[in-house]
C-alpha cells in the first residue's frame, strides 16, 4: 500500500494538475454544450457502444464486436458531418469567452440606455400598431453574413427610422433589422435569417418567430420579435423562446443582456432568468 501511494505521489506533478483542470473543463463545456441538442442522443448512443465493445469481446461475440468495432472506426466522420452546425455554434460560443469580450470596446452606460431607449419606443409604438418586426441586436458573434443578405444602412440608431422600415409595404419591412449596440448603429434591414431547426415549437408560431428563434441557436445575438397578428412583443436569446413580454421588462432584459458585469460575463441577467421559470411553458 505504501509503495502505491508512493508511485501516486511521484506521478501528480503541477502539469498533470493543471492537464486535469483543463480536460476536466472541456469535458464540462462538452456536456453541457450538448444538452438539449440532437447531438445529446446520439451522445447517449456513443456511450452505449463504449459499454457493448468490451462486454461483447468478453462473451465472444465475434461478429457483434467486429461491427461496434467498425461503428467506431467511422464514426468521427459521420458525427464531423452530420453534427457541422452544432460544432460551428460550439467554435463561435468559445470564441465568444471573456478573454475576447474585454477586447471589445463596450459604449459607456448613458449611450447604452439612450440607443436602447431608442429600440424600446420604437418597438412599443409598432407593438400598439400591430406592425410586425423583426430586431437583431448583434453581440459577439459577428453577422456580416446575415447583414449582405439585406441593405447596409450603418445609420444612427433612431426610434423613428426603425418604425419607418417596419412600416408595411415599405421596401425594407419584410425582413430583419441588424442593430450592434457597442457600434451604436443600425447595420442593415430587410435580412434573412435562418429558420429554427426546432422540431418542438408550436404551430401557431409563424416565420418571423422561427426566423427570430433560429437566428439565436446559431449565434449569441438577441432577438426582439413583434407579432403582426397579436400586436404581442416576444423575444428569443440562446434558443429560447419567451413570449407576451412587457416593454419595461424587455428594457431590463437588453439592458442586461449588453452590460458587463463584475465577473466580465455579459448574461441575460436576474430578470431574465426569472422571466423564462415564469415563462418556461410557453
Amino acid at each position: 500500500m505504501e509503495e502505491f501511494l508512493l508511485y501516486i505521489q511521484s506521478r501528480i506533478t503541477v502539469a498533470s494538475i493543471i492537464e486535469i483542470v483543463i480536460i476536466s473543463f472541456i469535458v464540462y463545456r462538452l456536456l453541457m454544450w450538448i444538452r438539449g441538442t440532437q447531438a445529446e442522443q446520439v451522445f447517449k448512443g456513443l456511450i452505449v457502444l463504449l459499454f457493448l465493445a468490451p462486454i461483447s469481446e468478453w462473451l465472444g461475440f465475434t461478429t457483434l464486436n467486429l461491427i461496434i468495432t467498425s461503428v467506431f472506426t467511422w464514426a468521427f466522420i459521420f458525427i464531423v458531418v452530420v453534427f457541422q452546425p452544432e460544432f460551428r455554434s460550439a467554435l463561435e460560443q468559445l470564441g465568444n469567452y471573456r478573454i475576447f469580450k474585454e477586447m471589445m470596446k463596450k459604449p459607456s452606460m448613458d449611450f447604452l440606455e439612450d440607443d436602447v431607449d431608442k429600440i424600446i419606443k420604437a418597438v412599443g409604438k409598432l407593438a400598439c400598431e400591430r406592425t410586425g418586426a423583426l430586431i437583431v441586436l448583434e453581440k459577439d458573434t459577428g453577422l456580416n453574413n446575415i447583414v449582405k443578405t439585406g441593405t447596409e444602412l450603418d445609420s444612427d440608431i433612431s426610434s423613428e427610422l426603425l418604425e419607418n422600415i417596419f412600416t408595411p409595404n415599405r421596401p425594407l419591412h419584410d425582413g430583419a433589422v441588424i442593430i450592434k449596440l457597442w457600434s451604436r448603429q443600425i447595420r442593415a434591414a430587410g435580412c434573412l435569417l435562418p429558420l429554427s431547426d426546432n422540431r418542438d415549437l408550436s404551430s401557431e408560431l409563424g416565420t418571423r418567430h422561427r426566423a427570430g428563434l433560429g437566428m439565436t441557436e446559431k449565434s449569441d445575438a438577441l432577438v426582439i420579435i413583434v407579432s403582426e397578428e397579436t400586436g404581442q412583443v416576444s423575444y428569443a436569446s440562446k434558443g429560447t423562446l419567451f413570449q407576451d413580454i412587457m416593454i419595461e421588462v424587455l428594457k431590463q432584459i437588453i439592458m442586461e443582456n449588453y452590460t458587463v458585469n463584475e465577473d466580465g460575463n455579459t448574461d441575460s441577467g436576474w430578470i431574465g432568468k426569472l422571466w423564462g421559470r415564469l415563462d418556461g411553458s410557453k
